[in-house]
């Protein structure tokens, strides 16, 4: 096993032995990579450019301990599971929460997953959200309900809008995204949707934190702690206590 594989593995924390690539490893190498890198979105916000090649997204958050987007987050994930022996196909969809249905799909967010197949089925697995979603791999079957704790998601099927995953909210089933079966395999330049927002989210073992801005919310269980930066100084602090970021 080369270097770079223990280096990742060493910074996502990852514990268990590395057996042949089975559904279960694949679970918990996306759980301990949901729990160790953050999303975040400060390069773009910052215009400080970014890379989509293995070495340069491999430096920026494994060596130097940063977050990325989804396109970062799976692109690199998807390297590891191949060196894994994972069959991994990189998938572009639209990433529909927070946005109607009758929203332009021009104007919908991109987003990339990862479908894993094994054994001659395929699972989503995704670790470039960051906020609620799936933290184990989902089959790709119409109709099939996935739960994690609290949290229900199911995938359905059109012939509009292709696979679709959902989450299931107070009131109703909520779109989170979806990706039509011949979408192309992510080998072109993604289209990054112009955020001006300063966001960062990370899964953790009793819930997960947040950053909008300034504000910091850390939800543990059924509670909920908000805290509001009020200079840079701070900012950058809790950037890091929360999300183990430094940018200096």
């Amino acid at each position: 096993m080369n270097s770079q594989i223990l280096q990742y593995l060493k910074h996502i924390h990852f514990q268990g032995p590395l057996t042949e690539p089975t559904i279960k490893l694949l679970g918990q190498l996306q759980t301990s990579h949901l729990n160790s890198i953050p999303y975040e979105n400060l390069d773009v916000v910052l215009k400080q450019g970014i890379s989509f090649s293995i070495p340069d997204i491999f430096q920026k958050i494994i060596i130097h301990k940063r977050g990325g987007n989804c396109f970062e987050l799976n692109i690199l994930f998807s390297w590891l599971l191949r060196e894994l022996g994972y069959s991994v196909t990189n998938r572009y969809a639209q990433f529909w929460r927070n946005f109607e249905a009758d929203t332009p799909i021009e104007d919908v967010p991109m987003h990339q997953l990862l479908l894993v197949n094994y054994a001659g089925q395929s699972y989503i697995s995704d670790v470039g959200v960051g906020a609620l979603a799936p933290c184990k791999p989902v089959p790709l079957i119409a109709g099939h309900q996935h739960r994690e704790g609290n949290e229900l998601y199911k995938i359905e099927q059109d012939n509009v809008n292709g696979w679709m995953l959902y989450e299931q909210t107070k009131h109703n089933w909520r779109l989170l995204y979806s990706f039509l079966d011949d979408a192309n395999d992510a080998k072109f330049a993604p289209r990054l949707s112009k955020q001006k927002n300063k966001i960062a989210m990370i899964r953790t073992p009793r819930g997960r934190h947040t950053m909008l801005n300034n504000e910091f919310r850390i939800y543990e269980g059924q509670s909920l702690t908000t805290y509001t930066t009020q200079n840079e100084k701070e900012w950058l602090q809790a950037l890091h206590r929360f999300f183990h970021i430094s940018l200096e």
